[in-house]
């Protein structure tokens, strides 16, 4: 049977094929059956796609056709189901849990999209694709799937399997069999969500008194006259007028629309690890055109030929340039964003990542992020007393108190929060914890009903900030009944208000009163917008108290952001006594004198007020702000030079998240605009998570400075042989350099013990003058050393001792000359000097690789040593030996040596460079060790610890 499934983007037609209970059982009616549906969902406007599915397996294997049927009927049934495939217009996705024989695996290539369980084959059991039916005639099907690779197998009796049909592109995802249906459907349920963003919004519409049912949201004007209900989406800024809405701005022109033009116009800065590549780069184009300058120059004064010399240059040029920088940044970030998936949280920015570990200052939500976003009631004030809802006797206390039962039935009529049929209550965390707190007594829907029916007048009822209500009030509810509200009763509600703030509460006043029934009868009809009722004069009944407790990881986050030295700011709504005490209580703030900025204070200050305010005070918190302020703040921060992280939830919050260095947005409370202009989404809302985040960033930092050293000590060796062989005209060494793998699995090394005790990065480069001093003037010098003395060595062994090397490269490349005479008197043609010189480049090359290797080591740490970081890297390690390996390979396979001129080295000068490993390794070593005991007065500190 055929079921349908409905979806936001229209209807989803499901083909199930049953079990059958032998082979072959599918016989006409099956055919005809899926033909009708195909013909009939292809007319469906509402239809998005055809999924075929089933309990068993695709059989039609051409024995049978011509059961009870009549003669050649087959041929027009056939013909008509593969038509319908062919001709379908829309989306077709099959998904097959078992064999598909004879037409069901050629239908299947028809399918826009295959989806299999790994025990699925497919099989087309003719020898030809045609079908002979009852008398002879047969029905020859065109090459449909003749573009394919699968078509040969599926065409010439081969049992396809699933694996092979993926190789193929027959089908699109393999499955295990038990996972085969919800993995599936879970990529049904994507590509639903994707027709969702293609299809042009719509609305109903009046205009000059015709009706539009279709008419496109880009079409509208002011002044339309729009239908809507509930759950469509608002088109324009419209005004309510009984279930009608006039159109009065659109587009741009719309607070949406003018919240996205602000966050378009803004353009985000780049970011910290873009600035420093850049700089990076910028650099190093200069040393190594600097060093091809000064190579062509010594080139021509020294004679060589204008070919040589270019050879030369670009030699130079291409020596410098560090290839393995960017698959190491890409490594870097592609690794991090995955793990921080799994740490719930989204990278939308993969630069975003290393701009955390930058970051200086924070600026942070706290309902839901500081906060666990559970409201509950703690306690509630009535004239002159606070009434704790933990007190045992806080429950008798409701029965009997007139003003604690007002203050129910107001709660209850003014809530935006809804009971779902199961129980279950719908709305924000302060709306749903009032309703919580109300039901635990009492229904609220039912005592609204009543007290409506009973007096047959209305009532207007409020809550919202106490200084907003309390000006609003002319009477307060008592025990036993109202009195005229005084400056005592206004002075005790404040210091209630305060007293409850300053426990970290959120506090809200309640009010109503009760309409005049000869003013406003039964039939007025009320206008919320243009208000026709009176909102003054109301009676006091009382103030909540609810507590949104913080998260309980929270506070130990902010202890090590704050650390590491990182500024945390709290923007919020709330009373400023409120904001200070949660503050206090997560730990951004310390002491209760902590700077609180309101709202209304940031409206007032200028620019540069700000900006002191900011450099005077480190801690401050920001009560009873609007999500626009937040943009302010933010270009107040980065005035002051700070690496600004913003978190955000709101669709006013999008400008201030694109103008962030990084913005976050949170994944469970936020907006769908939040989400989009956000860097990073948060999936669990929690503040700890930016704290890994910013773990991670500087994790990054710090390992992209090892792999860029350790790809600036493979240039020493390099680029000072070419030096060698121009200035003092000695055979050429040769190094081929294979640290690429080694360069980039540096990326996956942990971060360091101090990683989240050092201050932000403020003015510490990618490459300082102290990596290039550890660089140029003590690693990579170790390194060409080692190469030099295994080059060396090998010619003295062959009788040509070092002095004698110098100014003999003319008649060494001489092909003329072929009695070259070492230093003991032996000579040499040109043959055995380039065999020789092979043989020298060779050693060489393996002594500057082990080097390189024990380099590689001593790159994994800056600080740590090399016993407390251990080899757990296996990337790393299985780099190293990649190295190793490959360089051997170079030398001793045949073929490949000729191609490189390299050279099968003897046993022994493969140990040649063990004693500069040694002394690379001692030196690390002692370096890091005086660089974390700061001995010497600190002069490794200053000198090469980058």
């Amino acid at each position: 049977m055929d079921t349908i499934i409905e979806t936001t983007r229209g209807t989803v037609k499901v083909i199930r094929f049953n079990k059958p209970q032998k082979k072959n059982a599918i016989d006409g009616d099956m055919y005809l059956r899926v033909t009708k549906i195909l013909n009939t969902a292809a007319s469906d406007d509402e239809v998005s796609m055809v999924v075929l599915t089933g309990t068993g397996d695709f059989y039609s294997s051409g024995n049978d056709y011509s059961v009870s049927r009549p003669e050649g009927a087959w041929l027009q049934i056939l013909g008509d189901f593969i038509k319908a495939f062919i001709t379908f217009p829309k989306l077709l996705i099959a998904i097959v849990n078992g064999p598909a024989i004879g037409i069901a695996a050629t239908t299947l290539a028809l399918c826009d999209m295959v989806f299999a369980s790994e025990n699925a084959y497919f099989y087309t059991p003719f020898s030809k694709l045609q079908i002979t039916a009852e008398g002879g005639s047969t029905l020859t099907f065109p090459r449909l799937i003749g573009q394919r690779k699968a078509a040969e197998m599926l065409l010439f009796n081969h049992k396809m399997t699933a694996k092979e049909g993926l190789e193929s592109g027959f089908i699109n995802r393999v499955y295990k069999p038990e996972e085969l249906q919800s993995k599936a459907w879970e990529k049904i349920q994507e590509i639903l969500k994707s027709f969702n963003k293609m299809i042009p919004m719509s609305t109903k519409c009046i205009r000059d008194g015709v009706w539009n049912s279709d008419l496109p949201v880009s079409s509208l004007v002011k002044g339309d006259i729009v239908h809507i209900k509930a759950g469509d989406v608002i088109p324009a800024d419209i005004r309510i007028i009984e279930s009608k809405g006039v159109v009065l701005c659109c587009g741009d022109l719309t607070a949406l629309g003018r919240v996205a033009g602000l966050a378009a116009r803004l353009q985000p800065e780049p970011s910290p690890l873009a600035r420093e590549i850049r700089r990076f780069m910028r650099y190093m184009s200069i040393w190594a055109l600097s060093l091809g300058v000064i190579i062509a120059t010594a080139s021509i004064i020294l004679g060589y030929p204008f070919i040589q010399t270019t050879i030369f240059v670009i030699g130079m040029i291409v020596a410098n340039i560090p290839e393995g920088l960017q698959p190491t940044i890409t490594a870097s970030l592609t690794l991090t964003a995955q793990r921080m998936v799994k740490k719930n949280c989204l990278v939308k920015n993969l630069e975003a990542i290393e701009a955390l570990g930058a970051v200086t200052t924070i600026c942070s939500d706290k309902t839901g992020t500081l906060t666990k976003n559970k409201m509950c009631v703690r306690h509630i004030w009535i004239w002159d007393r606070k009434y704790s809802v933990a007190d045992p006797d806080f429950e008798s206390t409701l029965q009997v108190n007139q003003a604690l039962k007002a203050i129910k039935i107001c709660g209850a009529l003014c809530s935006t929060a809804v009971i779902l049929p199961n129980g279950d209550i719908q709305g924000d965390a302060s709306e749903t914890a009032i309703l919580n707190f109300l039901c635990a007594y009492d229904d609220p829907v039912t005592a609204s009903v009543h007290l409506n029916k009973r007096l047959s007048r209305y009532v207007v009822v409020i809550k919202g900030a106490p200084e907003c209500i309390l000006s609003r009030c002319t009477a307060v509810v008592m025990e036993n009944g109202n009195v005229n509200i005084t400056n005592e009763v206004k002075k005790a509600a404040d210091n209630a208000t305060e007293d409850l703030a300053n426990t970290g509460e959120r506090v809200l006043a309640f009010a109503d009163l009760i309409l005049d029934p000869k003013e406003f009868p039964m039939s007025f009809d009320f206008d919320t917008e243009e208000i026709n009722f009176p909102l003054e004069g109301l009676r006091l009944i009382g103030i909540i108290g609810l507590k949104d407790p913080p998260r309980d990881e929270v506070r130990q986050a902010i202890e090590r952001v704050r650390a590491a030295g990182i500024r945390v700011m709290m923007v919020t709504g709330d009373h400023p006594a409120t904001a200070r005490a949660v503050a206090i209580e997560v730990g951004i703030a310390t002491t209760a004198a902590c700077h609180v900025i309101t709202g209304n204070d940031l409206r007032n200050m200028t620019s540069d007020l700000l900006y002191l305010t900011l450099e005077k005070h480190h801690e401050i918190v920001f009560a009873r702000t609007s999500p626009t302020q937040k943009l302010q703040i933010v270009e107040a921060c980065q005035r002051q030079g700070s690496v600004v992280a913003v978190t955000g939830d709101g669709v006013n919050d999008a400008p201030a998240l694109r103008r962030a260095d990084i913005g976050i947005s949170m994944g469970i409370t936020g907006s769908q605009v939040s989400k989009q202009t956000a860097d990073i989404i948060l999936m669990d809302d929690n503040f700890a998570t930016i704290v890994l985040g910013i773990e991670e960033g500087r994790k990054i930092f710090d390992n992209l400075k090892k792999s860029v050293c350790y790809i600036l000590i493979s240039n020493v060796p390099e680029v000072l042989p070419v030096f060698m062989f121009i200035l003092f005209s000695i055979p050429l060494p040769l190094d081929l350099g294979t640290d690429m793998w080694p360069a980039v699995s540096l990326s996956y090394e942990k971060a360091e013990a101090d990683v989240m005790e050092r201050p932000p990065r403020h003015g510490d480069p990618l490459v300082s003058a102290r990596m290039l001093r550890l660089v140029y003037g003590h690693l990579g010098l170790i390194e060409f050393a080692a190469g030099m003395y295994a080059y060396f060595t090998v010619m003295a062994e062959h009788g040509f001792y070092p002095a004698d090397l110098f100014g003999i490269r003319e008649r060494w490349d001489n092909e003329a000359v072929n009695d070259v005479r070492d230093s003991l008197g032996q000579e040499w043609t040109y043959a055995e000097r380039k065999e020789l010189e092979r043989a020298c480049q060779a050693t060489y090359f393996i002594a500057v690789v082990i080097t390189q290797m024990m380099n590689g080591v001593i790159c994994k740490t800056r600080f740590n040593s090399i016993r407390d970081v251990g080899m757990k890297n296996h990337v790393l390690n299985i780099g190293l030996l990649f190295e190793l390996v490959l360089a051997y390979g170079l030398c001793y396979l045949p073929g490949i040596n000729n191609f490189f001129c390299t050279y099968p080295l003897r046993l022994q000068w493969l140990f040649l460079a063990i004693p500069f490993s040694a002394l690379l390794l001692a030196f690390g070593e002692f370096r890091k060790y005086c660089i974390r005991k700061k001995l010497f007065g600190g002069w490794y500190n200053e000198m090469t610890f980058y």
